[in-house]
């Protein structure tokens, strides 16, 4: 079954997709529709997906990007955002969230141990999304999804 317009605008959507070069990433969707087709079209193969790297345990160190992130009024709501980033990249995905002016993704947190497309089982190798080959690991910004 594929996700309806509507489902994709009112949820915050935690998708996961491969770079060319077989890194992993982490997106939040923040409730837009910067959402790919190829995700957007099998729940089913989300949801299992979804399972996959909430289950995976933390493997890596990671960086903040600092300058990519929003000014926050105290340090509480900092930890508060960057909670489900840290949480990915620890896991070695690249973590990124939603720019909601574009609908472009940023770099929040970085693994400094990527995992690798390799490093994951067959069933997920086959129903991850591999991004455009334009798209560079650790891109700071990334505008073209399809």
């Amino acid at each position: 079954m594929k996700m309806t317009d509507e489902f994709i605008s009112t949820n915050d959507l935690d998708w996961y997709a491969a770079f060319y070069n077989g890194n992993l990433a982490h997106f939040a969707s923040g409730g837009t529709r910067a959402v790919p087709k190829k995700v957007a079209d099998s729940v089913k193969n989300y949801e299992e997906l979804c399972d996959y790297f909430f289950e995976l345990e933390k493997r890596s160190d990671i960086e903040i990007i600092e300058d990519n992130l929003p000014e926050f009024p105290d340090q509480l709501k900092r930890e508060q955002y960057l909670k489900s980033y840290v949480d990915s990249a620890l896991k070695g995905l690249f973590s990124y969230d939603v720019n909601y002016e574009d609908n472009s993704y940023f770099l929040v947190v970085k693994p400094l141990s990527p995992l690798s497309l390799k490093d994951l089982p067959k069933n997920i190798k086959e129903i991850i999304y591999t991004l455009p080959k334009e798209v560079k690991s650790a891109s700071v910004s990334i505008t073209e999804l399809e």
